[in-house]
């Protein structure tokens, strides 16, 4: 569905650009003959990739998707639904190299463009969409001129946008209609648009909210969010997230759109060769990843204030540890003193186990023997925030800003 699309459009104009399926469809430009299929893309430990067997799905085809296939699944219960599944490995240099072609395009159309991901974007074109007025272009219009320009430049990809007065919104209406959908809410249909959804259409509400949302409080939708006391909210879970869902169900959250080389963060990541749980290997995977990172600090003129850690588990659930500074750093091996650190807060091995014994007759006793397990690690990931740059350091009266000469940490 989409809103009043012919009328001109008022205040702030956030695009959200989503390139649908992006990985199948990147596999797809590589090898035509894929395309109507059902294929998926393997995060897979194997190196020679010629023929797979073990891995999960990373993403898959919409034809893939319509017989049951799922991101995360097993692959072998993903052959289980569809023998014929088409399999091919993660290669995310080629995706990266398309996803910048993608991004160049969009920049040529936004006053801000912000990459929030490798396959999604948000574009500021208010002032993009008052100077197109001038020759009598509507917002739907100019939406519909980004689409066609990715489809013919980049070999057929097809993207899905939303357009609202936020970003929180603009990300919701691009998911609204896939593949290939354009959903625009003006401002005065923003709570048309929003109260019959459910809670965790909103970018951000995990499951564990969404159930205390929905379970406890008995918020199930957008609009009972919006009329919730915004008090009651904070007092449940804090007053920055509880504020932040509150606004954002409101259509007043108004979160800036950052262009791309103003980082709130810099990180990378890679994937391990083959999964495992063995610290050390782990540990030296973090360390090969410090010299692009501060390559890109050095390059962007950053000091720094926080380092963080994030592993991947082979079922696709994240876990990140991080550690702050006092103070800004600007050197590398304020990055590489902590990562034994961080890593140390991991569980990666379970020492432990629970056994419970209840008896039901004095002759007839029932144990039950129970062993959490600690699934293992397939990608990490580096990264460091609280970012500043070294000019606005230099002219700084504020002691935080000033660089010490010990590891000076909280």
């Amino acid at each position: 569905m989409t809103y009043n699309k012919k009328q001109w459009w008022k205040g702030k104009a956030i695009f959200h650009v989503d390139i649908n399926s992006f990985y199948s469809s990147c596999e797809e430009i590589r090898n035509p003959s894929l395309k109507g299929k059902p294929h998926a893309i393997i995060m897979t430990p194997q190196v020679n990739t010629n023929k797979i067997t073990k891995g999960a799905v990373a993403t898959c085809s919409y034809e893939a998707k319509k017989l049951g296939v799922k991101s995360a699944m097993p692959l072998y219960k993903a052959l289980e639904i569809c023998p014929d599944l088409i399999l091919n490995a993660v290669d995310k240099k080629f995706y990266e190299k398309i996803s910048n072609q993608v991004m160049n395009i969009l920049e040529e159309y936004a006053d801000i463009l912000e990459q929030a991901s490798i396959d999604e974007a948000y574009l500021d074109c208010t002032n993009k969409i008052s100077t197109s007025y001038n020759i009598h272009i509507t917002v739907e219009e100019y939406a519909l001129k980004i689409k066609k320009t990715i489809k013919e430049k980049c070999s057929g990809l097809l993207t899905s946008i939303g357009i609202a007065p936020t970003k929180s919104i603009a990300k919701i209406a691009s998911d609204y209609q896939k593949p290939d959908g354009l959903t625009i809410v003006p401002f005065d249909e923003i709570s048309n648009f929003l109260n019959p959804l459910d809670v965790e259409r909103i970018s951000g509400i995990g499951t564990k909210t969404q159930k205390i949302l929905k379970e406890e409080m008995k918020i199930k939708t957008i609009g009972d969010l919006a009329n919730t006391d915004v008090q009651i909210l904070i007092e449940r879970f804090g007053k920055k997230i509880g504020t932040w869902m509150w606004q954002v169900a409101n259509g007043k959250d108004n979160e800036p759109v950052l262009p791309r080389e103003k980082h709130s963060s810099l990180s990378n990541e890679t994937t391990l060769e083959f999964v495992t749980n063995d610290k050390e290997i782990i540990k030296k995977y973090l360390y090969e990843l410090i010299d692009e990172l501060f390559e890109r600090i050095k390059n962007n003129k950053y000091q720094f204030r926080t380092v963080g850690i994030k592993l991947m588990k082979t079922d696709f659930s994240i876990e990140t540890k991080e550690k702050s500074y006092n103070n800004y750093q600007s050197e590398r091996k304020r990055i590489e003193s902590l990562i034994e650190e961080l890593l140390n807060k991991f569980i990666l091995v379970d020492s432990t186990s629970t056994t419970t014994t209840s008896t039901t007759t004095a002759n007839n006793p029932k144990s039950t023997n129970t062993t959490k397990q600690i699934l293992p690690i397939r990608k990490v990931g580096l990264r460091v925030s609280n970012l500043i740059t070294i000019e606005k350091s230099n002219n700084s009266n504020d002691s935080k800003y000033i660089q010490k000469k010990i590891l000076d940490y909280c």
